[in-house]
């Protein structure tokens, strides 16, 4: 029998075949059911882009969820500190592709917009000024741990600086005043105000830095097999995404029924064109 299986004449060729059949069969369903296992995205604990105590995970998590529901993508969300977030190898990102200490060949897919802001606290500063450098000598700015690549740099102008793990801890320090002001996103910083100090929201000025416009972005490593696939997901369905009645429900819940930017989308589309070259062929 086992010889006949070899390549004989009549039935044991025909059964020849339908073994082999079944066999590639089998393996095709085997490729199938793995290419559609979960992948996991790293991402730091930003309310309300990013957070695993929000609905969605948060804004961004939305945008990646409505990404991914039409690119048929399963995934979840692992999150890291900040200091570990810069520093992923991971495959799968979520975030501002500019963080990333290390560089790699990434597809970058632009789901939403943030941008930077100072934020001071009112009844012990009635005014801070942003205009140059040399208007905040004497002062102590705050910032998150690992996001500011050179304090030396500021500290040389009369800046103190001071980093705290945590956004929460920044405004604590801020009301406190332990620090002068901080830089943080201009979202998360509201959020952050809104859920600590909900009575003192007025008491705590905001000042948007201009141009500080940056990606919500999933960044994926290109040099991965899977990794490319799932990009090549994104890609076809990254533009319909964007314009979907969805999305738009997504950014009314950011910034509240038609109180969109009105430059959002152009900013967008801005980023999606930039970094499209990055999407391979």
């Amino acid at each position: 029998m086992i010889a006949a299986l070899k390549g004989g004449n009549g039935i044991p060729t025909l059964l020849c075949r339908a073994v082999l059949s079944l066999s590639l069969m089998i393996v095709s369903m085997g490729e199938a059911l793995a290419g559609n296992d979960p992948i996991v995205f790293q991402s730091t604990d930003t309310p309300p882009f990013w957070s695993a105590s929000l609905p969605d995970n948060g804004v961004g998590g939305a945008a990646l969820r409505l990404l991914s529901e039409y690119a048929g993508v399963q995934y979840s969300i692992e999150y890291l500190p900040i200091k570990r977030f810069r520093n992923s190898l991971a495959t799968y990102i979520v975030g501002d592709p500019d963080i990333l200490l290390i560089q790699k060949r990434r597809a970058i897919f632009p789901i939403g917009i943030f941008q930077s802001a100072f934020f001071y606290y009112k009844p012990r500063h009635d005014r801070i000024n942003f205009r140059n450098l040399s208007e905040l000598r004497g002062q102590t700015m705050g910032v998150l741990r690992g996001t500011l690549e050179d304090s030396d740099y500021f500290v040389r102008r009369g800046i103190n600086v001071e980093e705290s793990d945590t956004i929460e801890s920044l405004f604590k320090k801020l009301r406190k005043g332990r620090i002068s002001f901080c830089i943080v996103v201009s979202g998360a910083g509201r959020y952050t105000i809104q859920q600590l100090f909900p009575k003192e929201q007025k008491s705590f000025v905001q000042e948007t830095i201009p141009g500080s416009q940056r990606p919500i972005a999933a960044i994926i490593d290109m040099g991965s097999p899977d990794g490319r696939a799932v990009a090549q997901r994104y890609r076809q369905v990254i533009r319909q995404v964007l314009d979907s009645p969805k999305y738009q429900q997504i950014l009314s819940r950011q910034y509240g029924e038609d109180n969109t930017p009105t430059d959002n989308r152009n900013h967008l589309d801005s980023f999606v064109k930039y970094y499209e070259s990055t999407w391979g062929n």
